[in-house]
């Protein structure tokens, strides 16, 4: 089975600490990157819900 060619990018800033962080998490899991591709792919399916921290971004959470 063929996989359809990836050529698109998505990036973003994160402080060095959340990065490592993420790096040691996601590579129980596979590569990094898979982790971020399998969210992306969660968050556009709406199979992944985000708790909203204690400091609230109004832009990215609906809090009643």
């Amino acid at each position: 089975m063929a996989t359809t060619p990836k050529t698109k990018f998505l990036s973003t800033r994160v402080r060095p600490e959340t990065h490592s962080k993420f790096h040691v998490k996601a590579q129980k899991f596979g590569q990094p990157s898979d982790v971020l591709r399998e969210l992306v792919d969660a968050f556009i399916d709406d199979r992944i819900k985000i708790q909203p921290p204690v400091t609230v971004k109004e832009s990215l959470y609906h809090v009643s």
